[in-house]
């Protein structure tokens, strides 16, 4: 029996954190507590993620934390929100977190609540979310049930809305969490002001509502849906004399004598609400079992559960293709990209199985963590690999460039893992780099401070992209295998290749070309000049592991 099975079917709430109080995992019980969804929070700093603070208010920190160990009794900890104005008091039990080695590597906290306090009103009952005072997700996964049996039954039908506040990330980021909480209140409130009697609103956490519409078809929920919908986007919300255009896109599913069971309707729910933001956001989308994009959308989200699976279980691996030098020197760089695979039923799958699902629902950071926690925790056990002699190539995602709290996480990797950044190179698309210029640049600069280079991957898709690469301070180029894997037949290509080479060599970078698996564009490219070749001539991806640890540190 495995241990996160019975972790995640504990009633006890638990919260585990890496040795800087980032989130690493909330099992289900914590998630309804703190009303939020482990995949949004994961890989976030506790106090900005949860609002959650020590006894006197002040941010949970690693040091904090560590004087909660040391206390050896039952910790308080606040749970705020809405500016303070609505208050939880959560019973901690924290514990230091150890690796195989006997290592420190996190903290793990049990939660419980222990009271609730509503400075507002002091009769506030615990089992409601005490930012809107509405009934959370027990209650309401608790009545769909109850709505399921009751259309098995009968002839009624019944509806869910599955309503989520768009673009609310972008105003949280920019406004601050506690413009955040009050949009959170203020579209609760607007959407219970359109609501007529019997019809149920619930607060799912974070910035999501659901409502339980009874004794009602198609299009009474449509026309439901669609009044909510221009009721929220009539709200004039200002924050700090910043004014926030609000609205949310809503997924609709009839519950019916076809609905089986609670979770089929969710599920379906989730979809349709996807779908309505894939098709532009502020509107309703109804599900059906006979749309093709719904279903292709609904296999999508079954990744996503499966990502999140992988990511709690350590489900990942690295494996690593050899990229090999065309000089004549025999003591070249030993260099390799470390790819990621996933498993999954007893197979590793490739990437392109899964990273479309974890970019289109904004996975890749979580993702991307786990990859560089991986690498410095397989060099870290190899100390015989050397700067200069060795070197190892990994993929940053352009979500993951677009957070500087990721960004800012690499950084202290590099400064902290106990390995020397001069093994390891960051590879960023030209896309990406190009459009994060800025954000690409500066860090790029922080991470050549410390010893890391960088490699521009998949050059050449936009050949007015050759302006960017005189200012952009990459270390290696990669020339795009589109041009590549035919250049020993199509002259065109291997024009690209010599100017794609000619001007990095000119710049000061060097250069390697992907997707080599022939002698004869091998040859061609050791005459050209090109300093490295990367593809299935030189092998297949191999595993990474020798025996040495290359989970998360």
């Amino acid at each position: 029996m495995r241990a996160d099975w019975i972790v995640s079917g504990l009633s006890q709430a638990i919260l585990c954190t890496d040795s800087e109080v980032n989130i690493c995992y909330l099992n289900p019980a914590a998630e309804q507590l703190l009303a939020v969804k482990s995949s949004d929070v994961c890989g976030k700093p506790v106090s900005e993620a949860l609002g959650l603070k020590d006894e006197a208010g002040g941010m949970l920190t690693a040091a904090s934390l560590k004087d909660l160990c040391s206390q050896g009794h039952e910790a308080r900890l606040r749970l705020l929100a809405d500016g303070g104005a609505h208050e939880a008091e959560l019973a901690a039990g924290v514990s230091p977190v150890h690796d195989g080695a006997g290592e420190q590597v996190g903290y793990s906290l049990m939660l419980a609540s222990h009271t609730l306090s509503n400075l507002d009103n002091a009769g506030a009952v615990s089992h409601l979310d005490p930012l809107t005072s509405l009934e959370g997700r027990k209650e309401f996964e608790h009545r769909i049930d109850n709505l399921v049996n009751d259309a098995a039954t009968s002839s009624r039908t019944h509806a869910l809305l599955y309503i989520d506040i768009d673009q609310f990330k972008l105003i949280n980021d920019t406004s601050g969490h506690g413009a955040g909480d009050n949009l959170i209140k203020v579209v609760g409130e607007c959407i219970q002001d359109e609501l007529f009697t019997g019809d149920l609103l619930y607060r799912l956490g974070g910035d999501e509502f659901g409502v339980l519409l009874s004794n009602v078809d198609a299009f009474e929920a449509r026309a439901i849906a669609t009044r909510l919908v221009k009721a929220v986007k009539r709200i004039n919300f200002n924050w700090g004399n910043i004014s926030h255009r609000v609205s949310v896109s809503i997924g609709v599913v009839l519950i019916d004598q076809y609905s089986l069971e609670r979770q089929t309707v969710m599920s379906q729910a989730d979809v349709a609400m996807y779908s309505a933001k894939d098709n532009g956001r502020d509107r309703v989308h109804i599900y059906d079992v006979q749309d093709k994009n719904l279903s292709r959308l609904h296999d999508e989200m079954d990744w996503v559960h499966r990502i999140n699976e992988a990511l709690s279980n350590d489900d990942f691996c690295l494996v690593r293709e050899h990229i090999v030098s065309l000089g004549d020197d025999t003591s070249a760089l030993s260099y390799s990209e470390l790819l990621l695979r996933m498993k999954y039923k007893g197979e590793l799958l490739s990437p392109g199985q899964f990273m479309p699902a974890a970019e289109r629902f904004g996975l890749m950071p979580q993702v991307d963590r786990w990859v560089v926690n991986a690498a410095i925790a397989y060099l870290r056990a190899n100390p015989q690999l050397k700067p200069g002699e060795n070197m190892f190539s990994v993929n940053i995602s352009g979500q993951s460039l677009c957070q500087e709290a990721f960004l800012e996480f690499v950084y202290r990797k590099l400064r902290r893992g106990h390995v020397d950044p001069g093994l390891i190179c960051f590879e960023i698309t030209e896309t990406v780099a190009i459009t994060n210029y800025s954000v690409v640049t500066r860090f790029i600069e922080r991470v050549h401070e410390l010893g890391g280079q960088f490699a521009l991957d998949d050059f050449g898709t936009g050949m007015s992209s050759f302006g960017y690469l005189q200012e952009l301070p990459v270390d290696f180029v990669k020339i795009d295998g589109l041009f590549v894997h035919d250049m020993d037949t199509n002259p065109v290509h291997e024009a690209m290749v010599r100017s794609i080479n000619d001007i990095s060599h000119v710049l000061g970078k060097r250069t390697i070309a992907e997707f080599v698996e022939r002698d004869s564009v091998q040859d061609k490219l050791r005459d050209l000049g090109v300093d490295f070749s990367q593809g299935y001539l030189h092998g297949r991806p191999a595993p990474l592991l020798d025996g040495r640890a290359q989970a998360n540190s």
